[in-house]
């Protein structure tokens, strides 16, 4: 159950910091990884987890049952449709990196916008700190990704 401990540990970083910021979308990184390096019994598998992995964080910090299970739910089957339709030859690094990215933006967009907390200039002030912790965590995705793909390879 890795997929729980990268749920936790997202928890506890926004637990520490109070939920005075947003913590960068560690589980659905390790989401994303597992979807571009397995095959697709798992990937089904990776759409249940998002899904609850998603309503827990729901019913831990939100309070909207199904909000972040939607938003991680969608962005594993973004990822998935786009991963899909890409050939072989267009799997580059850059288009990994937006992968992991892609994962990191779109719930925290969605929150900010659809949950309607006051969209002040300190609220935007916070998305840019969450998505300047966001670039590393994509970043480290990517390089796992590369990694796997070296040892495949080899």
């Amino acid at each position: 159950m890795i997929y729980a401990v990268f749920w936790l540990a997202q928890d506890l970083l926004t637990v520490l910091t109070s939920g005075a910021m947003q913590i960068p979308e560690i589980f659905l990184s390790c989401l994303v990884y597992r979807l571009l390096t397995r095959d697709w019994e798992v990937n089904i598998f990776v759409i249940w987890t998002a899904f609850l992995g998603g309503l827990l964080w729901d019913l831990r910090w939100v309070g909207i049952p199904g909000f972040f299970a939607l938003s991680y739910v969608s962005v594993v089957m973004l990822v998935l449709w786009v991963w899909n339709a890409l050939p072989v030859s267009g799997r580059t690094p850059l288009v990994i990196f937006f992968l992991f990215w892609t994962a990191q933006l779109i719930p925290t967009i969605l929150s900010a916008l659809l949950l309607g907390r006051n969209i002040s200039e300190a609220r935007w002030m916070l998305f840019a700190a969450q998505q300047g912790c966001a670039v590393p965590v994509a970043l480290l995705g990517a390089f796992f990704y590369f990694q796997h793909e070296k040892g495949q390879n080899a």
